[in-house]
């Protein structure tokens, strides 16, 4: 297909194209509202190796060295149980009564990783509680100072924190301005691959049915049992017609026997002027 005639088909297909598109931001708002709202601590700490070496780049492959074993030890059970025993009153309830459950929930609340050769350990906390968080990324941080030396045998080594925890105002996870991002993208991939492998208007996404369609499908009326109504409705204007057409006649011929109730009696009664009908008739044509 030429670029030319798939821009055609763009134009053609706008409105399948924008269907597609709304169903994909629909699916990314609802993965994004079953998901707990959390807020994010944040901070950074530095792993200094106090040694003799006076190898600048031996002193800093230790330290990266360090750094990386370190950001893997917060994942572990031990150290979850020393921080939750830090004093920093963490509800220890949110994270479950289960091994099982405390390491799935721990897994998910922290966020821990080496920063390329630096030796920085950056750490972000996730929690549905803002103080909770805060009060986790500084229970986190105190325990590799006080317990780093029971996961490492690198000697002399200190934690010094160099970002202190800054917590969100908001909500960070799920992060909607990502998820309806790659919804959009997504979305776009896939509708025009869709219209690209089908370009045939039988297999066009519509809104809405065509207004002409409903109105020329006979059969649509026939299962809707739109059409026994249509004989009634006849008979009983042509009945009507009929009586009206007597009584126009009956009136015309000066008979007015059927009609005693009616107050103007005797002047309608008297044939040859508009006026018995529409009007009181004057003196002269009494």
């Amino acid at each position: 297909m030429e670029l030319k005639e798939f821009i055609l088909l763009l134009a053609r297909k706008k409105v399948t194209i924008f269907f597609i598109v709304i169903i994909f931001l629909i699916l990314a708002l609802i993965l994004s509202l079953i998901k707990p709202f959390k807020y994010g601590a944040s901070s950074q700490a530095l792993v200094i190796q106090n040694s003799g070496n006076s190898d600048p780049y031996a002193i800093s492959k230790s330290a990266e060295y360090l750094s990386n074993i370190l950001a893997k030890i917060i994942y572990s059970n031990s150290f979850f149980n020393s921080v939750l025993d830090s004093g920093y009153f963490i509800d220890k309830n949110y994270f479950g009564s289960t091994v099982r459950q405390q390491m799935k929930t721990w897994n998910k609340t922290v966020s821990a990783k080496a920063i390329n050769d630096s030796g920085i350990i950056s750490l972000n906390i996730y929690h549905t509680d803002r103080a909770q968080a805060e009060l986790i990324n500084r229970a986190v941080v105190y325990t590799l100072q006080t317990k780093h030396g029971l996961y490492h045998g690198g000697g002399e080594v200190a934690i010094k924190v160099i970002d202190e925890p800054i917590t969100s105002s908001y909500p960070v996870q799920p992060n909607l301005i990502l998820n309806f991002g790659l919804a959009l993208v997504l979305g776009l991939i896939f509708s025009l691959s869709y219209i690209h492998l089908f370009p045939e208007e039988k297999y066009d996404i519509k809104l809405a049915p065509k207004f002409t369609a409903l109105a020329t499908d006979t059969g649509l009326l026939e299962k809707l049992e739109l059409a026994p109504a249509v004989e009634p409705i006849e008979e009983i204007s042509e009945q009507l017609t009929a009586e009206f057409n007597e009584n126009l006649n009956k009136l015309a011929n000066g008979n007015s026997d059927n009609y005693d109730d009616l107050d103007f009696h005797g002047e309608v009664a008297q044939p040859g002027s508009m006026k018995n009908i529409f009007g009181k008739p004057s003196s002269d044509n009494l």
